[in-house]
């Protein structure tokens, strides 16, 4: 069959909705639980129904939400819990409610459809009404074309609503109108049963009383819509169900008629200025079925109902997700009862002013006698006293304010709601800012303490991960602050975040300030090992400095003057500042470094070692003797320009290229040197004599330095030349020549006679062939040395003994007795003074 499909539905939200512990009376417990189940399900005030079963035919009795006494059912959820499919269903189910006038087949089209068990009217009796207040039951299975259709997955709940037009309230219309705004709050689907021959009726189709039911849910609700029109779009279904539908009129055309009338009678509506632009269509949704006559066509009536069933049961037809609440059905229970407040309330209160007033005083005397008590027990436990187990102080804190609250509660929920919860609030208050106060101590407390212990850890920690590690520090005691204040916020109450927001602060900037210093570190640190790499660098090139010693320093500069990676955390500002300022320090420390070793007094001694070792020893490095000046002259041009011909390359800093050094930063800049060196500003007049001073980074050594350190060493090498010179005088002695022939024509006999001797023959072979070794092994030379000393300790020993033969006096000592009897006289003089 065609159907009509134009959908509306409208969201209703209500803040500040809470769970109400709504306490039945001895009685009504005891009807819940004692009464006798009743055939008919729907005609009393709260009719004891047992939710635990279903009757022996699978049909589901009903719980009655609303009585006709105006009375919400405590026992809703009892009711839910016991009858639904699953015990955790959750959003996974659907709220149905039908509306129309009195006896058109309300009841009896549910518990057709849902197998439900509402009370139906005995058509054998007088006309007269069945249902009273609203009802609801929950539905075990649905009718469909393929028989009885069970529903595990989605529990459906149905809600069979008063008719309207009854003579028994006359022409009292405000529960109908109640009744019916209340299925329109709660509901995804509510049902409009009206007969084929009322479409088009005003009176007849109820669109009177659903024009009434449109304002006052447009005046309570609208609001919410327009404050959520953006990202809202929850409407409600009006399914229309046409009865004892004849066939003649096209459904389309009854639609059309339908249709037309709600919008008409919606843009008749008086809206509230603000409201003016919402449309039906932000309400509601229009879908319509038709049924035929119940006693005259049952089987068509019968297989109406099936097709219903078949688009209730498949997905997104009827049921779509922008019509449910997206509540859980413990929760839908809570908002049910607060729509029906909210809807029950519309009109001013019945309650006296009187009444409220007393119930103000009545409170104040209340809030009085519990912040008394209060402040008794609050002093007793947390006057004065330290904390360190914040979970614990938590607890206390909290059993403290509920008791509080409870005994409040307990004396003051007699009285006036309204007062109740206002006076609740006020009470509340009072108690947060005693506990504010204790919060504010102990959070300035545990912040300080643990602000004291993270610096010293942060400061503990060394190695290459100190990033990582910092992060971990950081987190773990942000974490530790912030659960501990969460202890003691009473759930929340007492405001956490501005505490937490300072303390993250002043933990970020003690880890900035701990970076700043360990990136300082690292740059001191590569300073001095730097340092100490160019030290030895130079140290090496000194006594050989050649034409590419300074490409060497240079080369060896380069690769000690890279700066590790970082890994601190640290901005890029940060590692900037960090690579100018170390360097401009590896500069400043070459420089340093140069001027220390190559200083004029250094550089003597190296001129003078480089001239000893081409002075006094030979390439072999064994010492020279000299026995004629010609030796002694040559040897010392060469030792003294060996040693003179690094001057020039040690004291000016020149590459292999002939290019000069030039650092990559001024070192010489007194800001720069301030700013990175920490130096303080210099006078004006020292300024100018520094200036004329360092004019080169290049120049180690001006040129007035270099003829002063000329001079020195021409003095030191002089005076050594003289000295060797003054021995070869002495050593060697000036004979004759002619005395040679003398000794060999007055000799020759004697030489004849050692010759012709075979001993002494042998002899002079073996002296000679000594000789000879020696001199092939240059040893002729120091064994000079040794026989000459040899010879100089004989003599001595000769006269010594020669003069104690002549005269007699005591014998000297000879030098080795000497120093060994003032060895002992110094000891025997240390013991006489004991």
């Amino acid at each position: 069959m065609p159907q009509s499909a134009t959908r509306v539905s409208a969201i209703f939200s209500f803040p500040n909705l809470e769970t109400r512990h709504m306490v039945a009376t001895d009685t009504t417990k005891k009807d819940i639980s004692e009464g006798p189940l009743s055939k008919t399900s729907s005609s009393s005030s709260f009719v004891p129904v047992s939710p635990n079963v279903a009757s022996n035919s699978g049909i589901q009795d009903a719980i009655q939400i609303i009585d006709e006494h105006k009375q919400f059912n405590p026992s809703i959820l009892n009711y839910v819990e016991a009858t639904a499919s699953n015990t955790s269903i959750g959003n996974n189910y659907h709220i149905i409610s039908v509306f129309g006038s009195q006896s058109t087949g309300k009841s009896t089209l549910l518990n057709r459809l849902f197998h439900t068990n509402f009370d139906v009217m005995d058509e054998t009796q007088r006309r007269q009404q069945t249902t009273k207040g609203i009802w609801m039951a929950h539905s075990p299975r649905v009718t469909i074309t393929d028989g009885e259709h069970e529903r595990p997955q989605s529990d459906i709940f149905v809600m069979d609503v008063e008719g309207t037009d009854g003579r028994e309230h006359g022409e009292d219309k405000d529960f109908e109108r109640k009744a019916a705004l209340f299925a329109i709050a709660t509901s995804e689907i509510l049902i409009i049963n009206i007969w084929e021959t009322q479409v088009g009726l005003y009176q007849g189709a109820n669109l009177g009383l659903l024009k009434t039911v449109f304002e006052v849910n447009l005046s309570l609700f609208g609001k919410s819509k327009l404050d959520k029109k953006n990202d809202n779009d929850h409407r409600i279904l009006l399914l229309i169900v046409i009865r004892d539908y004849a066939g003649i009129t096209p459904v389309e055309n009854l639609a059309d008629t339908v249709t037309e009338d709600l919008k008409k009678m919606w843009n008749d509506l008086a809206k509230p200025a603000d409201m003016t632009e919402l449309k039906f269509s932000d309400f509601f949704d229009i879908d319509f079925h038709t049924l035929n006559h119940k006693l005259f066509q049952p089987e068509q009536f019968s297989a109406g109902i099936a097709r219903l069933g078949d688009r209730l049961i498949v997905k997104d037809d009827l049921f779509k997700a922008e019509y449910h609440h997206n509540i859980p059905i413990d929760g839908w229970t809570m908002y049910a009862e607060n729509c029906w407040e909210r809807i029950e309330n519309n009109k001013d209160l019945d309650l006296p002013m009187e009444q409220i007033l007393v119930a103000k005083f009545r409170c104040d005397e209340i809030i009085k006698e519990v912040v008394d008590e209060f402040k008794l027990k609050f002093n007793e436990l947390f006057g004065n006293k330290e904390f360190t187990d914040f979970e614990e102080l938590g607890k206390v804190m909290s059993d403290l304010y509920d008791d509080s609250v409870e005994n409040f509660d307990q004396s003051a929920s007699r009285y006036n709601k309204s007062v109740y919860e206002e006076k609740k609030y006020e009470l509340c208050e009072k108690l947060h800012v005693y506990y504010k106060q204790l919060f504010e101590k102990q959070s300035q407390k545990l912040i300080s303490d643990t602000l004291s212990k993270f610096q010293k850890d942060l400061i503990s920690l060394k190695g290459k991960n100190f990033k990582s590690k910092s992060e971990e520090l950081s987190k773990d005691v942000c974490e530790l602050v912030a659960t501990s204040l969460g202890y003691i916020s009473l759930n929340g109450d007492i405001p956490v975040n501005e505490s937490i927001s300072s303390f993250d602060a002043e933990v970020d900037n003690i880890v900035s300030k701990q970076r700043a210093t360990e990136l300082n570190s690292i740059v001191n640190k590569s300073v001095k090992k730097l340092s100490s790499g160019i030290s030895k660098a130079v140290q090496q090139e000194l006594a050989n400095a050649d034409d590419e010693t300074w490409d060497r320093i240079l080369a060896a500069f380069k690769k000690l003057s890279v700066l590790p990676e970082f890994d601190l955390g640290t901005t890029d500002e940060q590692n900037k500042t960090a690579q100018e300022t170390f360097k401009f320090k590896s500069w400043s420390q070459f420089h340093d470094t140069l001027s220390k070793l190559i200083s004029k007094d250094k550089l003597l001694i190296i001129l003078q070692d480089r001239f000893d070792d081409k002075f006094r020893y030979d390439s072999n490095g064994i010492p020279k003797l000299y026995f004629n000046e010609r030796d002694l002259e040559d040897s010392f041009q060469v030792a003294k320009m060996h040693a003179v011909s690094i001057v020039p390359i040690l004291s000016l800093a020149k590459l292999s290229n002939d290019s000069e050094i030039l650092p990559e930063v001024d070192i010489f800049d007194y800001d720069l040197r301030e700013k990175y060196l920490g130096e303080s500003a210099h006078d004006d007049d020292d300024d100018d004599e520094e200036d004329e001073e360092h004019t080169c980074f290049a120049e180690i050594m001006s040129e007035g330095e270099k003829a002063e350190l000329l001079a020195k060493f021409k003095k030191e090498i002089d005076a050594k030349f003289v000295e060797n010179k003054r021995a070869i005088v002495q050593s060697v002695t000036q004979i004759p020549y002619y005395i040679y022939i003398i000794i060999l024509v007055l000799g020759w006999n004697e030489f004849l006679a050692v010759i012709r001797n075979p001993l002494f023959f042998a002899l002079c072979l073996v002296f000679g062939s000594a000789l000879y070794a020696m001199y092939t092994m240059n040893l002729l030379k120091p064994a000079m040395i040794v026989a000459q000393r040899m010879t100089d300790e004989v003599i001595v020993l000769a006269k010594e003994k020669l003069r104690q033969v002549l005269i007699d006096e005591p014998p000297l000592p000879s030098r080795v007795a000497t120093k060994e009897e003032i060895t002992e006289e110094i000891e025997l003089d240390d013991l006489s003074k004991e």
